[in-house]
């Protein structure tokens, strides 16, 4: 439980013949206090809302459940020892634990490790099926209701939600947490213990990944998800996604009881845990899969260019529909399949169960794990018993794959409003030509093409699997999959591979691909890449020994190497064919499509690759027959294109200024949208070189002072609107954790003028605040800004500068912010791949300022930033990297020197005919590999 603090003014000092000690929190159904028993016990004693004191019936409902919940066998919970609904302040005591709760925990270290996990699933199923043999539901089961004390996990607060529902119906009092509420909750149905075992699934997927399975926002987003779209488990361990996706079905009835639950997390003799997949009809057993370690996550990068292009799709798109029950379908509520899961299988079954129950007494006591033993050996494969209906809908693939289907054949139409870059892999920076360089090339390693957090996992492309570091993180090796060919039959080699990474070294002759290789390889000095220095010896840097491995030897460790190695640069080409700036009219094709005819001004036309073969292609389904790319198009052709059905997609999804209002007052339209949170970042710079910005204090005035809805509402509304930032590493980007350190509303001015005074200027300050003249949306959030922080007494002048014609002044040279005396600038980054390095060391490293240049970070200058920094760049272990820049995103929050604005959403449209739709985290749009057509 929380640290007690001294009671407040106000508070009883006695609540019966409990003598109050300390407060220990305060929630939706009371009160919490730390108390003493007349015996001298120490105990939590909950209060509650005194509007139960009004109703004798209610009253004597309360008291019956609560008694019944005191009946509870003592198996991880925290004991109810008394309850008294007779007096004017009804209150429930329990069993005081001294520890936090699973909520904090994970909020402040991140996820629990996979032993840790299966410990506290295996503690709080045990608790579950404790509390429901006694007859008692919990109702709000949650993280923070289950506390990590010193001997084990304990659920607390069962009986609580049930004895207030006993007084009051849904209707008129919704009793439990919305993220974790089941689905017949939303429909004022009787929640019975399928309810709570759904709620347990919820709570463990926390754990595991640090969110909700369906995500978090306002009642109306959170219940749309749980009533219609399925459960992210991307980022649970595999053995348990089949028992945590059984017990997150929207049928209550399809759902495992909490005594199957914990007989399939323990084996049938009590022996080593392994959890099994829910038993189809007349299966024998169930499967038995082991725990795997995690997979590796993803990598640093160098700050992309911002062309037009790129910031005209980072255009906020659409926050979630705010649809009301009376709208939705119910989800998951119709009747059971045949092949469902049956509660309890007989006397003998429950008996045996509840055995196994008893016997953990003594393990949640020892922590669980004195006796629990984890399996080894390879992740088994589980299928669930009754499929799924695909999802469908707003917002259906941003987390899920839409309108699945193995059709092959059709010509898919894409439109696009800018014209690209370049087709040729190594030359190109925008992010849509990433993407639709896969469909002709294949690099090293490639982001797995699947919805969710697992989307944003590299694994192995052209290489047989992710690479293998050596030599501490500064040697790369991979290995090529056997019987690779290009489009005319002949072998892709280990050599074409290095040729064409030092091809785009240098940007002489290529000159639009990014920068990533020339600052990690271990390059001979002065190199300018293969153009310039055609017979240097760069062995040193790449080595090929033979024809199907590929070394990097890199200037320092690098722990995510795999996701540099997943740039389109990777993409082998033949010193013989390459013809220089010229390659990007014919690039000789290593992927499923080859080039037809290629006009980058105008079109590019894909057609299918003969000697592609899709053995040695696990990730691409090619199903498509054909691909026509039309660039260069006015932007109302593309909608209309998209709406007419002549275009399947916009190669520049989001980037319509119409498009989302026509969806939004549409339904049609709207089910066929999507609004994914995106990769951008929204910021504001404070920088402490400029008075009174040095003392942290007056900093976190104008984090107190700042209205965050009108900030973010000046980048959008409606589903343009973006999702208010609590840190600066977005929930795409592997690392994120939600942080919470200031407040995310209106703005506080009495604690605004706390923190002026704290600062020595009570009075407030004047200072001055730079945008890009150029954009309208960062105007209004100077304009929204200088309203808010003008109501503490901070006074704010506006200064746009053009990003045309001084470019170095568009509040990235520090020299001229302490010049000009500027505090504040607004700012956007986004980066090349979903990874910690490839945000923070551009926003926080001191040492990739550039005080008389164009400087990504021109205000953090943070020593243990910069420690945690070189940390996290060479940490091999993903869950210690992103451990890491969780700590450099907190630390430099905690300094108040980066004010987040928001994350950016996407206003996405899909194609009627489009099939296998989903978004993907690297790319902040649909993924096109799987795309097919109906």
């Amino acid at each position: 439980m929380p640290e007690p603090r001294p009671l407040r003014p106000g508070d009883p000092e006695r609540i019966g013949p409990h003598r109050l000690v300390g407060f220990l929190g305060e929630g939706g159904q009371g009160v919490v206090y730390l108390a003493r028993t007349p015996g001298g016990e120490r105990v939590a004693l909950k209060v509650l809302h005194a509007r139960l004191s009004d109703d004798a019936q209610a009253k004597r409902r309360f008291q019956r459940e609560a008694d019944a919940a005191r009946r509870v066998a003592p198996f991880c919970t925290a004991r109810v020892l008394e309850a008294d609904a007779t007096g004017d302040r009804p209150y429930i005591l329990s069993e005081y634990v001294d520890g936090e709760s699973l909520q904090q925990v994970v909020s402040r270290e991140g996820p629990r490790e996979r032993y840790a996990l299966v410990r506290l699933a295996v503690a709080t199923a045990t608790a579950l099926a404790a509390i429901h043999r006694a007859g008692i539901v919990h109702r709000d089961l949650k993280p923070s209701n289950v506390l990590l004390g010193p001997d084990g996990p304990r659920v607390i607060d069962f009986g609580i939600a049930k004895a207030l529902d006993s007084a009051y119906s849904l209707t008129t009092d919704l009793v439990g947490t919305p993220a974790y509420m089941a689905p017949e909750q939303f429909h004022e149905q009787e929640v019975g213990p399928a309810g709570d075992v759904f709620a347990w699934a919820g709570t463990m997927v926390f754990a595991a990944t640090g969110q909700p399975p369906f995500g978090l926002g306002n009642l109306a987003v959170v219940m749309r998800r749980i009533l219609v779209t399925e459960p992210d488990l991307s980022g649970v361990p595999e053995s348990l996604r089949p028992l945590l996706g059984a017990a997150l079905t929207k049928d209550p009835r399809s759902r495992p009881g909490s005594a199957d639950v914990l007989d399939m997390l323990l084996n049938a003799d009590g022996g080593p845990a392994a959890v099994a997949s829910p038993p189809p009809p007349r299966a024998p057993s169930p499967a038995r899969p082991s725990f795997p370690s995690p997979a590796p996550p993803p990598v640093p990068s160098p700050p992309r260019s911002v062309s037009p292009f790129r910031e005209r799709s980072s255009v906020p798109s659409p926050a979630p529909s705010h649809t009301t029950p009376s709208t939705m379908p119910p989800a998951g509520l119709s009747p059971p399949s045949p092949g469902r899961l049956s509660r309890l299988a007989g006397t003998v079954r429950s008996r045996r169960v509840l055995a196994v129950a008893s016997a953990l007494a003594t393990a949640c006591a020892l922590g669980v794990a004195t006796w629990l033993v984890l399996p080894s050996g390879e992740p088994g494969v589980v299928s669930r018993a009754t499929p799924k209906p695909a999802p469908t809908g707003f917002d259906a693939a941003s987390a899920s794959v839409v309108n699945p289907s193995a059709r092959r054949g059709g010509t898919m139409r894409f439109g696009a409003g800018f014209v690209a870059d370049s087709f040729d892999p190594a030359n190109t920076y925008y992010p849509s030509m990433w993407n639709v360089a896969r469909l002709y090339g294949r690099s090293l390693t490639m982001y797995r093409p699947v919805p969710g957090a697992a989307g944003r996992e590299p694994v192995g492309d052209l290489a047989e699997g992710p690479g293998v570091p050596s030599d501490g993180g500064r040697t790369w090796t991979y290995r090529l999959r056997a019987g690779l060919k290009y489009e005319d039959g002949t072998p892709i080699v280990a050599a074409d591979v290095k040729h064409a990474v030092l091809r785009a070294i240098g940007k002489d002759t290529l000159t639009r691909g990014p920068y990533h290789f020339e600052e990690l390889l271990n390059l001979p000095s002065g190199y300018r890449g293969y153009f310039a220095s055609p017979k240097a010896d760069t062995d040193a840097a790449i080595r090929t020994p033979d024809d199907r491995t590929v070394v990097f030897h890199l200037r320092r460790p690098h722990g995510a190497f795999d996701h540099v190695a997943q740039v389109p640069q990777t993409m082998p080409v033949p010193e013989a064919k390459d013809t220089g700036a010229a390659y990007e009219k014919h690039v000789l094709s290593s992927g499923p499509y080859m080039f037809e005819s290629a006009e980058r001004g105008k079109r590019l036309v894909l057609v299918r690759n003969p000697h592609w073969s899709p053995a040695t292609d696990p990730n691409r389904r090619a199903l498509p027959d054909r691909y026509q790319i039309t660039f260069d198009m006015e932007q109302d052709a593309v909608d209309k294109g998209l709406l007419s059905g002549d275009l399947d997609l916009d190669l520049d999804s989001g980037a319509s200024e119409n498009l989302p209002e026509r969806i939004a007052a549409d339904p049609a339209l709207r089910a066929r949208a999507d609004a994914p949170t995106i990769g951008w970042l929204r910021y504001v710079a404070i920088n402490p070189q400029v008075l009174p910005f040095d003392n942290v204090a007056c900093r976190r005035a104008v984090f107190a002072a700042a209205d965050r809805e009108a900030l973010r509402d000046a980048y959008g509304r409606g589903l343009r609107a973006g999702t208010i930032a609590t840190g600066l590493l977005p929930p795409t980007i592997s690392g994120h954790r939600s942080l919470n350190l200031y407040q995310t509303g209106k703005g506080d001015v009495a604690a605004a003028r706390g923190q002026l005074a704290a600062c020595g200027r009570p009075g407030g300050f004047a200072a001055t605040i730079v945008f890009r003249a150029e954009q309208s949306r960062e105007r209004k959030a100077a304009e929204a800004l200088r309203t808010a922080l003008g109501r503490a007494g901070i006074r704010l002048t506006l200064k746009g500068l053009s990003q045309a014609g001084n470019a170095a002044h568009r509040g990235g040279s520090p020299a001229y912010l302490r010049k000009e005396k500027i505090g504040l600038s607004i700012r956007a980054w986004t980066a090349d791949w979903p990874e910690g390095a490839s945000y923070l060391p551009y926003l926080t490293d001191s040492r990739k300022i550039l005080e008389d240049g164009l400087s990504s970070n021109v205000n953090v200058r943070l020593p243990e930033a910069d420690h945690l920094i070189d940390q996290a760049g060479a940490e091999l272990d993903p869950a210690r990297r992103e451990e890491l820049w969780a700590r450099v995103d907190r630390t430099v929050m905690e300094q108040a020197l980066v004010l987040p604005v928001q994350w950016d959403t996407r206003v996405l449209l899909r194609g009627t005919r489009l099939t296998n739709v989903h978004v993907s985290h690297a790319f902040s749009d649909y993924d096109y590999v799987g795309l097919g057509l109906s």
